[in-house]
């Protein structure tokens, strides 16, 4: 069985009948080169886009006060919280983090040593989309341990995210970003292990992408780690869906149209255990996949999960 599963939350509107139209720019705060892809976010509102390739953003909202303060993040910076009447051709200066600095791994890695982790053999497949419903960049991450059998060294060498076959987004190009990510004291993801990310291209009609982790050299600590995909609302991953929406026993509208942004992402259907360690983000910080709702039969009981293919070497 094939589900395409995404999470909708509601917009919150607030009582402030204002429109107010952001443009600007985000470039590093040193030296002023691009940040591309960065991510904008009304944490209230729950709306949010990415900046492009340039580093350029431009965006309505409507329904709002001025004083609200749009939150601007990117991986391996510092985030920036600035209000959005200063947001007209504004120049937004980000500092890189200070934070999760990556250590220093005196081992030469002997690639001769694999582990292989295949999430997606068994179960039945699911699709992963914006867990915002559209509304803002989503993230969805999954825990791995380091496997015993690597004593010493244990480094990523290959990762492999798997895409849904979802007409609207399998057919066309879309962008995302790989995130590898620490574990905070409470089994969350904390800061990212991979400084800067990395931005993934999919390309028409793909249905996986094997990236090579070993250039980036990423030592695989005790605690063990979180692979991360992360969405960008950016023009060229946006699609259009058309659904029908039941408000209630008599009144439906038909045929809804709501923008998504690709790609949406293989996942598998997982039974709840007390190691379950699946987690989505949004505006109140990082949530375990069995917060949502999976009421619904098609689930019959257990919680979307992502699908990722992973192989360890020493």
């Amino acid at each position: 069985m094939r589900i395409l599963f995404t999470v909708f939350l509601l917009v919150s509107v607030s009582s402030y009948a204002q429109t107010i139209r952001a443009v600007g720019q985000v470039v590093d705060a040193k030296t002023l080169e691009p940040l591309p892809y960065v991510n904008i976010l009304l944490e209230e509102q729950r709306k949010g886009i990415s900046t492009d390739q340039q580093g350029r953003y431009t965006f309505v909202v409507k329904d709002v006060s001025g004083e609200v303060k749009a939150r601007f993040s990117y991986v391996g910076y510092q985030s920036k919280y600035i209000s959005l009447k200063e947001l007209k051709g504004k120049v937004v200066k980000l500092s890189p983090s200070i934070d999760g600095l990556a250590e220093v791994y005196l081992y030469t890695i002997q690639n001769k040593k694999t582990k292989r982790i295949n999430d997606f053999r068994i179960g039945e497949s699911i699709g992963l989309g914006n867990f915002s419903g559209g509304q803002y960049p989503s993230i969805v991450a999954r825990y791995y341990e380091k496997p015993a059998k690597f004593e010493e060294g244990c480094f990523i060498k290959q990762i492999e995210v798997r895409y849904f076959s979802v007409e609207e987004t399998l057919y066309g190009n879309a962008k995302y970003r790989l995130r590898i990510m620490a574990v905070d004291k409470d089994g969350k993801p904390s800061y990212d292990l991979l400084s800067d990310g990395i931005i993934i291209e999919k390309a028409q009609n793909q249905f996986k992408t094997k990236i090579d982790m070993l250039p980036y050299k990423i030592p695989v600590p005790e605690s063990g780690f979180f692979v991360a995909v992360e969405h960008l609302f950016i023009k060229e991953n946006s699609y259009y869906e058309k659904k029908d929406y039941r408000v209630n026993d008599t009144i439906i509208y038909k045929n809804v149209e709501l923008r998504k942004y690709g790609p949406v992402f293989k996942g598998v259907l997982e039974e709840y255990s007390p190691n379950f360690s699946s987690y989505y983000k949004d505006t109140s910080g990082w949530r375990k996949m069995n917060t949502l709702d999976n009421s619904n039969d098609a689930f019959s009981g257990k919680l979307p999960v992502p699908a990722f293919k992973i192989i360890l070497t020493d």
